[in-house]
């Protein structure tokens, strides 16, 4: 992150608390112990010294070259007969600083640094006749305490990069989440497009279909048309409550109005004979012993079974026949719809209820076949996997 062009407050108020008193202590010693001359020159390396600080984070290269400057020139310039001046406590400061906000070659420069400033400001209170300590001693305090602001600083470094690291991961994970929720909608849209595809092709092929049997039987059975127009009302009546109980879940209320379960298996008789009574004849047929799948499958199995009547009343011609045959096995069902109509044509709109069928399927573990069948006509052959399957008696066991 970009360090601010300008202190913080922080930052400010810290170069502040160490400048006044310890400024201000060096600043009166300057005035009480030395010539006048030497004033112009050591006051403002002392309080330049100390007003680097305040950019300790937002420059810190900036700021450590000034307050090491300064101190240099407080060293240089001070007669030999003065112990040295409490204001150089603001380079062992900046230093740290520099170790923990700098580039990638700080805490190296700064030991560099440090330990010939500390070798030379060892050198020049040895010089000092008020400075009654062995110049050893004082020499390897001074690199005490250079070594010491540089381990801190470097144990700062190490912390800040650890709390970026962890804000990184923390945003990368972030940005993870938010594309498995993108591409979870997606899936959801695309979900919800075959639902209403297959709910709304299937109904309105019905509706059309009976209405054009109603249209003839007006005229020859009066009597018939009644009957079409009920079979014509209840699949408009289950296409609404279908349409209706989607929506709700896209408008996402509590309220549970119209959001039914989704059909299975169960109802598939009821699609038949809504199928049978729009003019299609329809044969069904299974065998093995019949088996409850997992939602999914049963959702898969069912939208399979009347996309392909779906077709056949749109492609397969008057007077088509249509076959409908479950296999159930221990390891798989098959699923089998078969007319002996024309079928599909090219550019005739099925294309998206056959990726539908595919796209179910894939979900549910299993593959579709399509195409001619032999002999003519059109074939819909699916597979699902025993994983996919759960036989009565184990339903009953669970």
């Amino acid at each position: 992150m970009t360090p601010p062009a300008r202190p913080a407050r922080p930052d400010v108020l810290l170069a502040l608390a160490v400048a006044v008193p310890v400024g201000g202590w060096t600043l009166l010693l300057l005035w009480l112990a030395l010539p006048g001359a030497w004033v112009p020159l050591l006051a403002p390396a002392v309080v330049v010294g100390h007003a680097a600080g305040a950019w300790r984070r937002s420059a810190p290269t900036g700021s450590f070259v000034v307050t090491s400057l300064a101190c240099a020139v407080q060293v240089a310039v001070l007669p030999g007969d003065l112990p040295l001046l409490p204001s150089l406590l603001a380079f062992p400061l900046s230093l740290f600083a520099y170790c923990a906000h700098g580039g990638r070659r700080a805490p190296g420069a700064a030991l560099v640094v440090g330990v010939a400033g500390a070798g030379a400001v060892a050198l020049r209170a040895a010089l000092s006749a008020r400075v009654q300590l062995p110049p050893a001693f004082l020499a390897g305090f001074l690199l005490a305490i250079v070594l010491v602001a540089f381990s801190l600083g470097l144990f700062r470094r190490v912390q800040l990069a650890y709390v970026g690291e962890l804000e990184h991961r923390a945003a990368r994970a972030e940005a993870e989440r938010e594309e498995r929720a993108h591409r979870a909608a997606l899936d959801e849209r695309a979900r919800i497009a075959r639902e209403m595809h297959d709910l709304v092709a299937h109904s309105l092929s019905v509706i059309v279909s009976q209405a054009q049997g109603g249209r003839y039987a007006a005229r020859a059975r009066p009597e018939r048309a009644a009957e079409v127009l009920r079979t014509v009302e209840e699949a408009g009546r289950q296409a609404l409550t279908d349409m209706r109980g989607l929506l709700g879940v896209l408008r996402g209320g509590d309220d549970g109005d119209g959001l039914g379960p989704q059909p299975d298996l169960s109802r598939l008789p009821e699609l038949l004979d809504r199928v049978r009574e729009s003019g299609l004849s329809v044969d069904f047929a299974g065998t093995g012993t019949p088996g409850r799948l997992t939602p999914a499958a049963e959702l898969a199995a069912y939208r399979l079974v009347q996309e392909a009547l779906t077709n056949t009343l749109k492609h397969a011609g008057a007077g088509a026949r249509c076959r409908i045959r479950f296999h159930w096995s221990d390891d798989r069902v098959e699923i089998e719809v078969r007319d002996d109509g024309s079928g599909p044509r090219p550019g005739d709109g099925a294309g998206h209820g056959l990726v539908g069928m595919r796209e179910r399927m894939a979900v549910a573990g299993g593959s579709v076949t399509t195409g001619a069948a032999p002999g003519g006509g059109f074939l819909v052959s699916a597979l699902l996997p025993r994983r996919a399957v759960t036989t009565g008696e184990e339903r009953e066991r669970a």
